[in-house]
């Protein structure tokens, strides 16, 4: 029987590395690299948290229930490439599987093997949780015979010398996880405003001068391509790459309707994340104000307001430019 890691990998054609390396633009051997360090790290994470009885039956109710996830839509390249676009931040299962610390984690492998592998990792996450599933039905496993197979599993790859370059690559990643968990408890209850700022600077900013649908994806693509930037450039073990590596998601922004249910309480949350930030980590403050600030005048810049179809108006309109202002001066 295939290991969990083999059963992954070889989801993951030639043709489809190659592929995956046209759509970012990096050499195969990165995407090798990335594809290699998937499996163990997120078998890793998942032995991890089935080492205690409750971590193996979050686990277990973290398995899909028809035991193979998306394994099939990742079968040809068509699909795997639209799983990829779609998956252009940290999903939900990547999440779970790796815990609070996943955007840092994701940040520190995309550090080294040399583009942002959140997307891919995205899509293998859910795929590693179908692999689990169909295993654990088959044999009929609980949750502690789950957390015996990923034991095992791990202990032998582990274990492996010939494994000794993908492991140190898995266990940097992880550590820069467990650095970004420990600092996003000490924030407590307030670490959801830090996430939430941007996509609260992002609707303050757009909301302020409606620019129609084709205009509003623009400006909500453009802040998100701003807080990645931001996140790609920050350093792995940083604040700005712990919170926004996956850009705008959607957690963000369903936490942020429950903080800021009409256009009046954006500015609470901005400023509530400007305090925790402040309070948390004020040696990160200003590339914290930095990069909110980045988001704003992405959004601003997005779009044309006024004229008509796209012709004529002003870039940055006069509402803009006073958000923008609240916002700088907020910053100060």
């Amino acid at each position: 029987m295939s290991s969990i890691i083999q059963s992954l990998t070889s989801m993951i054609k030639p043709e489809m590395i190659g592929a995956i390396g046209k759509t970012f633009g990096v050499d195969t051997t990165k995407v090798e690299t990335a594809v290699g360090a998937a499996g163990p790290l997120l078998l890793g994470s998942m032995a991890r948290t089935a080492s205690t009885a409750d971590g193996a039956d979050s686990l277990l109710r973290l398995l899909p229930s028809n035991g193979e996830g998306i394994l099939g839509s990742i079968g040809n390249i068509g699909s795997m490439l639209g799983g990829l676009m779609n998956a252009g931040g940290s999903s939900g299962a990547l999440s779970s599987v790796l815990g609070r610390g996943s955007n840092a984690v994701s940040a520190s492998l995309s550090k080294a093997v040399g583009f942002n592998v959140t997307p891919l990792l995205s899509m293998l996450a859910p795929a590693m949780l179908g692999i689990v599933s169909k295993l654990a039905k088959g044999s009929g496993l609980n949750g502690a015979g789950i957390a015996s197979l990923l034991t095992k599993e791990n202990a032998e790859f582990t274990g492996n010398p010939a494994n000794a370059a993908t492991m140190s690559l898995v266990n940097s990643a992880m550590q820069s996880g467990d650095n970004a968990t420990a600092m996003i408890t000490t924030y407590g209850d307030s670490w959801s405003k830090v996430v939430a700022g941007p996509a609260a600077v992002l609707y303050m900013v757009a909301s302020s001068d409606m620019s129609g649908p084709i205009g509003s994806v623009k400006e909500a693509r453009a802040a998100n391509d701003a807080l990645l930037a931001a996140a790609n450039a920050a350093e792995p073990t940083s604040l700005i790459a712990a919170a926004f590596t996956g850009g705008i998601t959607k957690d963000a922004l369903t936490s942020l309707k429950t903080m800021a249910p009409d256009r009046a309480s954006l500015m609470n949350v901005i400023q509530g994340s400007i305090s925790a930030v402040r309070e948390h980590n004020p040696g990160e403050s200003r590339a914290f104000n930095d990069t909110l600030f980045a988001v704003a005048t992405a959004t601003a810049n997005a779009a044309r307001e006024g004229g008509f179809l796209g012709i004529g108006g002003t870039v940055v309109s006069k509402d803009e430019q006073q958000a923008l202002d609240t916002l700088k001066a907020a910053f100060a």
